[in-house]
């Protein structure tokens, strides 16, 4: 691996070449160039994004505390679990709009869009009134682990969270839709501005409000609706014009051809709930809330890193999917051949904030939280394997092949949550991370083998599924 660390920074383009290759690519419309325009456009949006959005941790922390702010987070990331109950609509519209929109099938793919409207109108309304009536039964202190006086604050912002996520799960499709037609730092410019409100919204409850966390969760709830909002009717009013939604195209009978891949996507999406989501719920009940705030500030602050490494990895997805679809192997095997020499340059990054992170931490946090140094590794080490593994699972994603994906993920998802439970007994929250990086290596490497035996045209019986 050292060896080709070296040989990563040794190849490294002058400025010279690099602004010669982006100005090229900026003229030009094929795979490659829409590939690099999305990077270079959504380094510049994810940027602001990410230094918003590490404002807006110390800032919550002092206006409201880092235990207000843990139950903030595990309510947010425990009723955010309902993003995941698309049933696959959401990535099989992915690719069906980007294979519509490559063959220019644009009627095709509006009838689409608006049945995937439709039906996860449907989803979200169901899913509201059973989680009112369920709402009635529930003692959320104690799901939390809260204290039982804040039982009123919790059920309302219980129902808060739930209202926006309602709304996000609906209008989270333009996102979607932005990415299938190559656009995806449009897509990025809509989380951004999130934040942007977030940070206005924070900044006035902080100079003009005494602490109030309901008021914080009005705010950081309602941005990413808003922004949604906002840009779903600019885009399908502008670039996005030809597969605006429309009521008289709604065709239920075509939702079955988004469920033929879009139900594997669904138990993997399923099993990524109990991957990425859960966490914050076993911490806050066999450790307390100022954990959750510890591992999510620590989880924030190498996800900085990550944002732009997503910002290159979010293109590649229907990228692939388009040079799968015309039998494209040359192009495929040079992509995978720059991200995993990309993954070099995240190493070494990665290895670097751990190093400078007590100092960061001092400067960013000051003495509002406390972070343990082996907290700070320990995720450094999962960010790692994690990014392996999405290299990989884009690939995966883009060209269909998810059976073997559906089978890793499920066996992960069981292993990881009693994994985490018995590790973070021994080990305290650094246990729970050793959990994250045993399922994430070896989900990195059952997918590479994937991989590389697609690209090799050697996949045969359950690895090309």
């Amino acid at each position: 691996m050292f060896r080709n660390i070296l040989s990563f920074f040794y190849n490294i383009p002058s400025v010279g070449e690099s602004f010669n290759k982006v100005s090229a690519a900026f003229r030009g419309g094929d795979r490659s160039s829409l590939v690099i325009k999305n990077i270079i456009n959504s380094i510049g949006i994810k940027g602001v994004g990410i230094v918003i959005s590490l404002m807006l941790i110390p800032l919550s922390i002092n206006y409201i505390g880092a235990v207000n702010y843990g139950i903030w987070l595990t309510i947010s990331s425990v009723v955010g679990w309902m993003s995941q109950f698309d049933l696959g609509l959401g990535n099989g519209l992915r690719n069906r709009i980007t294979a519509d929109y490559a063959k220019k099938e644009y009627d095709d793919g509006k009838i689409y869009v608006s049945t995937t409207y439709a039906v996860m109108s449907l989803i979200a309304a169901v899913f509201f009134f059973l989680f009112l009536i369920v709402h009635v039964f529930v003692d959320w202190t104690s799901v939390f682990n809260t204290p039982p006086e804040m039982a009123h604050y919790v059920n309302q912002i219980v129902l808060i969270v739930l209202i926006c996520f309602c709304g996000q799960f609906v209008l989270q499709i333009i996102i979607i839709v932005l990415t299938a037609v190559h656009l995806s730092y449009k897509a990025n410019l809509i989380q951004t501005m999130a934040l942007v409100i977030s940070l206005i919204g924070v900044l006035g409850l902080t100079y003009f409000t005494e602490p109030n966390l309901i008021y914080l969760v009005l705010v950081l709830a309602f941005s990413i609706v808003l922004s949604m909002f906002i840009y779903t009717f600019y885009y399908y009013f502008r670039e996005l014009s030809v597969f605006k939604p429309d009521f008289r195209k709604i065709d239920f009978k075509k939702s079955k051809d988004l469920f033929g891949v879009g139900w594997l996507f669904f138990i993997i999406q399923l099993g990524n709930l109990v991957l990425y989501q859960t966490s914050n719920l076993i911490i806050a009940n066999i450790l307390n809330l100022e954990d959750v705030s510890v591992y999510n500030v620590v989880y924030k602050y190498f996800t900085a890193l990550f944002m732009i490494i997503s910002v290159i990895l979010n293109p590649y997805w229907s990228a692939f999917a388009d040079a799968y679809e015309l039998k494209d192997y040359v192009w495929m095997k040079k992509s995978l051949s720059k991200l995993r020499r990309m993954f070099y340059l995240f190493f070494v990054l990665n290895a670097l904030c751990v190093v400078i992170s007590p100092f960061v931490f001092r400067i960013w946090l000051g003495d509002s939280l406390t972070i343990p140094f082996t907290v700070t590794w320990s995720l450094g080490v999962y960010f790692i394997a994690f990014f392996w593994y999405n290299i990989h699972a884009t690939f995966i994603f883009g060209v269909g092949k998810l059976y073997v994906q559906v089978v890793s993920v499920v066996l992960s998802a069981l292993v990881n949550i009693p994994l985490s439970i018995y590790l973070g007994g021994i080990f305290g929250l650094p246990g729970i991370i050793y959990s994250n990086i045993i399922v994430f290596t070896f989900l990195g490497l059952i997918t590479y083998l994937q991989v590389q035996k697609i690209v090799d045209k050697k996949a045969f019986g359950f690895w090309d599924k």
